[in-house]
């Protein structure tokens, strides 16, 4: 009696899918390349709110006052509601050197707005180097 060479027909099927899978890894095709900005760094406004608290806050101007050779700069923004019901934002200040780089966040922090009233939101850099500045706000959950 002859012994025959048998293969079992599930590592057929698995020695098939491992090499499909590494001939699909490989491909020529080139990395996605990110788009172009349409508005310049300079046109960007310096208080970025989410949807759809863009309709819900009004916003007077910042006061903001310089840093300093011994303080950092500080930026307080009043926002008011702008409706009937109570709204809970989270905002963030972000702070940038002269060209514009990111030298410091303030972290996100939470406020409740009592309905049609006014608050303040206040935030400083970690350095004095700061010259620019934004406030990002977006809808608590």
């Amino acid at each position: 009696m002859t012994a025959r060479n048998r293969t079992n027909p599930l590592t057929t099927t698995g020695a098939i899918v491992v090499l499909l899978g590494a001939a699909a890894c490989q491909s020529s095709a080139p990395p996605y390349r990110g788009r172009v900005d349409p508005i310049a760094l300079s046109d960007y406004p310096q208080i970025v709110v989410t949807r759809p608290l863009d309709d819900l806050l009004g916003f007077s101007r910042p006061d903001v006052t310089p840093a300093t050779e011994s303080e950092p700069m500080r930026v307080v923004a009043p926002v008011r509601s702008m409706q009937d019901g109570y709204t809970r934002v989270q905002y963030q200040f972000e702070f940038f050197d002269e060209r514009g780089r990111p030298l410091s966040q303030s972290g996100w922090r939470y406020k409740s707005i009592t309905p049609r009233q006014q608050v303040f939101l206040d935030g400083r850099a970690l350095s004095t180097e700061a010259k620019d500045w934004r406030l990002s706000i977006r809808q608590a959950g």
